[in-house]
C-alpha cells in the first residue's frame, strides 16, 4: 500500500515567527472553518436593485448582518437596506406522507409530523428545528400535505377564509372526500386524530391519511397583532416553511429567531435548511410579504378565485405580457385587498396587467386608494396590451392601502389579474406619518427610479363553550 505524507509549507526557522501569524490572520481562519461547509456564496438582494455576494457570519443587535467579502474582509449592511438573502445550493425537500402545514394567526406556515398533544400544546417534528412545542392557540389551522385537486383547494378555503356557516367556537375537520364535519379536536396523535362530531354525538377516530384539513375554533385563538413595521425576517426553509420574526443571532451555524407567535421563546433553525430570508420593515417592501387586514372578492361567471400571494389566481407564476415577476399579487376581478402601512411609506409602486396565460383575453380596471381616497386608476387594461403598465403612487402618510381591481363593464371572462412587483418605498430613517397624498401617474416604459423591481424574466410562451383538549 501507498503511503501519502502530507504536504508541509516551507518555513526556515529564522522566519518562522514572521510568516506564521499571516496564516492565523481572521479572514483566513473565517473562511477555512465557513468554506468547506458552504460551497457557494449566498445572494444578499439590495433595496437599490445592487446584489453582493458572500458569506453572512452574524447577526448584529437584530439590526444590522455581517458579510464575509470573498476577498476576505468584512462588511457589514444595516437589514433595512436589504430585500432578500439566498442562500444557494439548498435542494428542496420531498413531502414524506403524513407531513402537515400549520398556518399561524400571526402570518406564516410550519411544516411538520404530529408528534401528539397534552392538551392545547402539541408536539411538531420539523427538518429543521428538531422538535418544537406549540400552543394550538397559536393557529388558524392546519393542511394535510400534498394538497391536490378539489379537495385540496377546499381544505386551503376552510382554513383560510372567513367562519362561513360553521360556529366560531367549533373545530372543523376535512376528510379526504371533501366531507366536512364540526366538533372539538380531542387528541392529536401521529396516526390520526380523536374528533368530538357534533352531528354524531360521539368521538371519532381520523386517521391522519384521511385528514385533508383542519380549522381550529376562532374563539380558541390568539387575537391577531399587526404587524407593527419594525424591521423582521421571515425565514423560507427547505421543506417549505416559512417563519416570521426578529433575528436575534447566529450560533454554531444555526439561525435564532424569535418568532412572531411566541416572543418569548426563540426558535433555532439549521442554516443548512434555510434557503431565503425576507426582509420586513425595510426601505422597500414588498406587499406579498404582508398580510392584508381586509380582502373583498368577488367573481361573476367564473368560479370563485381568491388571491394568490407570488403566483396568480390560478396557481402559476406571475407574467404580464411575457414577463415574470418573483414576487407579486395575483387577482381575479372583482378584487379589493387592504394593507396596513401606518404612514411608513412614501411612494406606491408595481407593474400591473392581465396575466400572459390569459393571452388576449380578459379586461380589467386597476385602482389604488389611501385611506378610503382613490389615488389612481387606471385605463382599461387588455391582456392584448403588448406591455405590463407601470405604476407610481405617492402614498405619504397613508395608514391602509387598498388595492383594487375592477371588470372593465364586460363580465369578467380572463379576468386574470396581476400587481407583479408591487411594494412601498420609503426614504432612509422612515417616514413621518403625515396627512396627504397625492394624483398617481403610470407610464408604460422602464424602470423606476431608485428601488428597481426585480428583473423580469422572459417568458416561453350551535354555539357553546370551547372544550379543552384532552
Amino acid at each position: 500500500m501507498t503511503r501519502h505524507r502530507a504536504i508541509r509549507p516551507f518555513v526556515s526557522d529564522g522566519f518562522a515567527g514572521a510568516f506564521r501569524p499571516r496564516f492565523v490572520a481572521a479572514p483566513l481562519a473565517a473562511l477555512a472553518l465557513w468554506l468547506p461547509a458552504r460551497t457557494g456564496a449566498d445572494e444578499i438582494w439590495l433595496h437599490d436593485d445592487s446584489r453582493v455576494s458572500g458569506w453572512v457570519l452574524r447577526v448584529s443587535g437584530g439590526e444590522k448582518i455581517g458579510v464575509l467579502l470573498p476577498s476576505g474582509q468584512e462588511r457589514e449592511i444595516p437589514l433595512e437596506e436589504v430585500i432578500s438573502i439566498r442562500f444557494l445550493g439548498r435542494d428542496p425537500l420531498m413531502v414524506q406522507a403524513g407531513t402537515q402545514e400549520f398556518r399561524f394567526v400571526n402570518g406564516g406556515k410550519l411544516r411538520g409530523q404530529i408528534l401528539g398533544n397534552e392538551g392545547d400544546s402539541v408536539k411538531i417534528l420539523t427538518s429543521g428545528a428538531g422538535i418544537l412545542g406549540l400552543d394550538l392557540s397559536r393557529f388558524r389551522g392546519f393542511l394535510a400535505l400534498p394538497q391536490i385537486g378539489f379537495v385540496g383547494r377546499k381544505a386551503e378555503d376552510l382554513v383560510e377564509s372567513e367562519r362561513g356557516r360553521w360556529s366560531r367556537h367549533a373545530d372543523v375537520i376535512l376528510d379526504d372526500g371533501g366531507g366536512d364535519y364540526p366538533g372539538v379536536v380531542r387528541r392529536l396523535k401521529r396516526t390520526g386524530i380523536d374528533f368530538d362530531v357534533d352531528d354524531f354525538l360521539q368521538t371519532r377516530f381520523f386517521p391522519i391519511s384521511y385528514v385533508r384539513g383542519v380549522r381550529l375554533a376562532d374563539a380558541g385563538r390568539d387575537e391577531r397583532v399587526e404587524w407593527a413595521g419594525d424591521v423582521q425576517v421571515i425565514l423560507w426553509t427547505r421543506d417549505g416553511s416559512s417563519i416570521r420574526g426578529k433575528p436575534a443571532g447566529i450560533h454554531l451555524r444555526r439561525w435564532k429567531l424569535i418568532p412572531a407567535w411566541d416572543p418569548k421563546n426563540a426558535v433555532e433553525m439549521s442554516m443548512d435548511e434555510i434557503v431565503m430570508i425576507q426582509v420586513l420593515g425595510g426601505r422597500v417592501q414588498y406587499l406579498s410579504q404582508i398580510s392584508p387586514v381586509e380582502v373583498k372578492e368577488k367573481t361573476v361567471l367564473v368560479p370563485p378565485q381568491p388571491y394568490k400571494m407570488d403566483m396568480n389566481a390560478q396557481g402559476g407564476p406571475i407574467s404580464i405580457a411575457g414577463s415574470r415577476y418573483p414576487w407579486g399579487i395575483g387577482v381575479h376581478a372583482d378584487s379589493e385587498i387592504t394593507f396596513p402601512l401606518e404612514g411608513r411609506y412614501q411612494e406606491f409602486r408595481s407593474d400591473i396587467g392581465i396575466d400572459t396565460r390569459m393571452g388576449k383575453r380578459g379586461s380589467v380596471v386597476f385602482a389604488v386608494a389611501g385611506d378610503g381616497k382613490e389615488l389612481y386608476r387606471s385605463p382599461v387594461v387588455r391582456g392584448s396590451d403588448g406591455k405590463p403598465l407601470e405604476v407610481r403612487v405617492p402614498i405619504e402618510g397613508v395608514k391602509r392601502l387598498t388595492l383594487k381591481v375592477s371588470n372593465a363593464g364586460d363580465l369578467d371572462l380572463g379576468d386574470l389579474a396581476n400587481w407583479g412587483a408591487a411594494r412601498v418605498i420609503r426614504s432612509k430613517g422612515g417616514a413621518a406619518a403625515r396627512e396627504g397624498g397625492a394624483e398617481g401617474r403610470s407610464e408604460r416604459s422602464g424602470p423606476a427610479d431608485g428601488a428597481e423591481s426585480p428583473r423580469p424574466v422572459r417568458d416561453a410562451a350551535g354555539e357553546g363553550g370551547r372544550e379543552r383538549r384532552a
